[in-house]
């Protein structure tokens, strides 16, 4: 139950102070193909959720500079060298998703906030993004819940757009804490209001 919920929750934190310190044009955007996607009659189902590509960038980039777990512990299977270092067998060895995920090698300007970062890149730069971003972790030891993660996460922000106008209460950016899961300190401030004139909003 912690895993589920703590992490998203404190991911969640994360990606509305980025996205609304990012400024209102991103919120704007989020909002414009919120009511694209899922205003309207009929059902929701996995369609919509793949039509949702800002909502989606979105939570990729606020997980890439803000992963749940900022580091994780791996024992070595096998013998084996990295950039020259020897790990023997049974060696543990810690790993960091907050590092790959700002990793000036994979990321051009890699502490910025920018969504549109995985717009149209370049295969080898894509191919090298696809192994530095690890916020579920990767191949056998990948959080069994990622998938359910990223989905709650794209559709909240981009029903939250639909919905509510946000503005932060301060531009301090929160210190991150947590040994096991990266959460904000005190919170993210926010004042938020109902929107108004907004479309038919589907249940």
């Amino acid at each position: 139950m912690g895993a589920g919920l703590d992490t998203t929750s404190a991911s969640l934190a994360w990606m509305l102070w980025c996205t609304v310190l990012a400024g209102p044009d991103l919120w704007m955007r989020l909002r414009a193909e919120a009511d694209d996607v899922l205003s309207g009659e009929g059902p929701f189902d996995e369609t919509h959720l793949a039509r949702l590509d800002l909502a989606d960038r979105t939570m990729r980039e606020t997980t890439r500079l803000h992963p749940a777990g900022s580091f994780s512990p791996r024992m070595a299977h096998v013998d084996v060298t990295i950039g020259g270092h020897r790990i023997p067998r049974g060696t543990l060895v810690m790993w960091s998703a907050h590092l790959a995920g700002r990793d000036p090698d994979a990321w051009p300007d890699p502490t910025s906030f920018d969504p549109d970062r995985f717009v149209d890149m370049a295969p080898e730069r894509k191919a090298l993004a696809d192994i530095a971003w690890v916020p579920f972790g990767r191949g056998v030891r990948n959080c069994v819940g990622f998938a359910l993660a990223q989905m709650e996460l794209t559709l909240i922000i981009a029903r939250l757009s639909q919905r509510l106008d946000i503005e932060a209460t301060t531009p301090t950016k929160p210190l991150a804490v947590g040994m096991v899961v990266n959460r904000p300190d005190g919170g993210v401030p926010m004042r938020v209001n109902q929107r108004l004139h907004r479309p038919d909003v589907r249940r």
